[in-house]
């Protein structure tokens, strides 16, 4: 009950930018207490697999005026959330696409269906970065038009480039994401 109730609540919030504008109040109310710096050189973007109860049945129990206990059972699996294979593991759930600034104070979230791959999600964690920041995520968001998105809002490239079919990363290729 309580991880359903969780799973709803972050539902809610998630809806209509209501955790985004929550992060933002949060992150003003650190930064006037000098906890936070204002303006951070760098953010670093990744994602997270929640997981969901997956499709555990759960119990109805209702007790009517009588008095007469009837229970029904019924499944509390979560509607909108997918499935994803991770690890040789396959996880029910949703994943969240988070940018951090350099000191790992979350500034923004995004969450989507496990299912949804990662590169198609970058632009909205990039929304509100200053000219010239610099923006570290993983090989999930490697692709050419995030690559471009980057170059056109004047934001500096650390995501680690991922090979290609039949394309190993050159050496160069490597040794920049082993900087990253």
């Amino acid at each position: 009950l309580i991880h359903y109730t969780l799973c709803r609540y972050r539902n809610w919030l998630a809806q209509d930018d209501t955790l985004s504008e929550l992060l933002k109040l949060i992150n003003c109310q650190l930064t006037e207490k000098g906890l936070k710096v204002e303006k951070a050189s760098a953010a670093v973007i990744d994602a997270t697999i929640i997981q969901t109860a997956g499709s555990k049945q759960r119990q109805a129990i209702e007790v009517d005026e009588e008095g007469q206990v009837s229970g029904q059972t019924t499944l509390s699996k979560d509607k909108n959330a997918r499935w994803t294979k991770k690890n040789s593991l396959y996880k029910l759930g949703y994943k969240q696409h988070t940018r951090t600034d350099a000191e790992g104070y979350i500034e923004k979230l995004y969450i989507t269906p496990t299912n949804a791959h990662e590169c198609t999600h970058l632009s909205p964690l990039l929304e509100g970065l200053p000219k010239g920041t610099t923006v570290y995520a993983d090989k999930g968001y490697d692709s050419k038009e995030n690559r471009q998105h980057l170059k056109e809002h004047r934001l500096q490239n650390g995501i680690m480039r991922k090979a290609c079919r039949n394309r190993p990363l050159t050496e160069t290729q490597t040794k920049r994401n082993r900087y990253l």
